[in-house]
């Protein structure tokens, strides 16, 4: 795609995202009247948990929803298997969660989950106080803090304040690292294993259906070793403090987070129409060496424009991510944002693409052949920088695509994506949808 060409469909795709999105403050009753029958029909379907006539398939997919998803059939006291991906990279993980919620008629809610996966990714996590968020399946994180996805499934829940703990362990055997920068080489390839923790209080407020904050504030610890993978050489053969800033040491991490989200999605599992906006500042700071503190700001814009009826859905995103280092400070190459995996650039291997900042658009095309069964057809673009003076739309890597994703009403349970791009083609099958 040349430069022009590729100027005229980014003009289109902000036209779409941007201007689109008035049409949440201009709803109202009289508009909502002048939907057609077969819209209205299609709403109601897609929030009912167990819709009419549904086809062996179909309710199995509700079943896989309902028991692994949202925890509300029938489980063991509380427990309940799980399956799913703990990161891009880590093939299918399994475990579960333990879900008591108002423990003794008070307002505390314990949660408590793990998951293994089949490479040796592990993730264990205990969540305690006025919980936000029901039990759900692994979330996938593209990397150890994952600020890129605290954006996702964003869920409308009837609690206004949320007040809790959250403890986290994981340890990740083989994450793949090529390098820094636009210029990094695919035959670079190397991987390491990155062990770590967070402790974290974290508190918000749903002021409405559509606006929500939140503060997160904690500790971080990381440690880096050798990887695992023995197909490709260790990081730590490859690269060194310098190309790789904090392989040699890692100190603990003191953070604080806050967000503001705006989300207007008719089913925040399975958006139609709608979109959501979401705003995060972020401070690191290095409590050992002084060498690694730094600000991260990001922002998250998503919107789904139906094209004449509810099961076809034009879905675009816009994300930035900024990094700001404190004076002769840099930003640890193991908590840069990345491209490429399931999520983001389908058509590179995971984490293909790192810097201190960050920008991607997505837009796909999705079609509901069945009520549980969507193809997409996709393209994506982005870059990752250095100099904010590279803020722009030039040497962007693009890759496109196709997919299958199986749902259920309010979710995608798991879906297939084939990626292409200049590095050849990628096979993804994740849980969860892209965005």
């Amino acid at each position: 795609m040349n430069p022009i060409t590729k100027r005229i469909v980014f003009l289109l795709f902000f036209v779409n995202l941007f201007f689109v999105q008035n049409e949440v403050f201009s709803a109202s009753e009289e508009s909502s009247e002048l939907q057609t029958e077969a819209e209205r029909q299609r709403l109601q379907k897609l929030q009912n948990i167990q819709p009419p006539n549904q086809s062996g398939v179909e309710r199995g997919l509700v079943w896989l929803e309902g028991y692994f998803l949202e925890g509300i059939l029938p489980n063991y006291k509380g427990f309940t298997p799980q399956v799913g991906t703990i990161t891009s990279g880590s093939s299918i993980a399994f475990g579960g969660l333990y879900w008591k919620p108002n423990i003794g008629g008070s307002i505390i809610d314990l949660q408590v989950s793990g998951g293994y996966s089949i490479l040796g990714y592990q993730e264990y996590e205990l969540q305690i106080g006025r919980v936000t968020q029901k039990p759900t399946l692994f979330l996938e994180f593209p990397h150890f803090i994952g600020d890129i996805f605290q954006f996702g499934d964003i869920r409308q829940e009837d609690r206004d304040f949320f007040l809790y703990a959250d403890l986290d362990y994981r340890n990740f055997p083989q994450q793949d690292f090529f390098g820094i920068g636009p210029n990094s080489l695919e035959d670079n390839r190397t991987d390491y294993k990155l062990e770590g923790a967070t402790y974290d209080a974290v508190v918000g407020y749903q002021f409405n259906r559509w606006l929500r904050t939140g503060l997160r504030v904690g500790f971080i610890q990381v440690n880096i070793d050798r990887g695992t993978d023995e197909s490709i050489p260790a990081t730590q053969d490859v690269f060194n403090d310098i190309s790789a800033p904090g392989l040699a040491k890692q100190p603990d991490f003191f953070r604080l987070s806050s967000s503001l989200i705006f989300n207007y999605r008719d089913v925040p599992g399975n958006p139609h129409r709608g979109g959501v906006l979401g705003f995060m500042f972020t401070r690191y700071q290095d409590l050992d060496e002084d060498q690694f503190s730094f600000n991260r700001f990001a922002f998250d814009a998503r919107h789904y424009l139906p094209l004449g009826s509810p099961a076809r859905v034009l879905a675009v995103r816009f994300f930035t991510s900024l990094d700001d280092t404190d004076e002769g400070n840099r930003v640890p190459f193991y908590l840069q944002e990345t491209l490429g995996g399931s999520n983001t650039l389908q058509g590179f291997r995971s984490f293909r693409f790192q810097d201190t900042n960050l920008l991607y658009l997505a837009a796909e095309y999705r079609w509901e052949a069945l009520d549980y069964l969507e193809f997409a057809l996709f393209y994506d673009t982005g870059k990752v920088f250095a100099d904010r003076s590279d803020f722009n739309l030039t040497d962007l890597e693009d890759s496109y695509g196709f997919g299958v994703r199986f749902k259920a009403p309010s979710s995608v349970i798991f879906r297939f994506d084939i990626g292409h791009s200049v590095e050849g083609t990628q096979l993804y099958f994740a849980f969860g949808s892209t965005f």
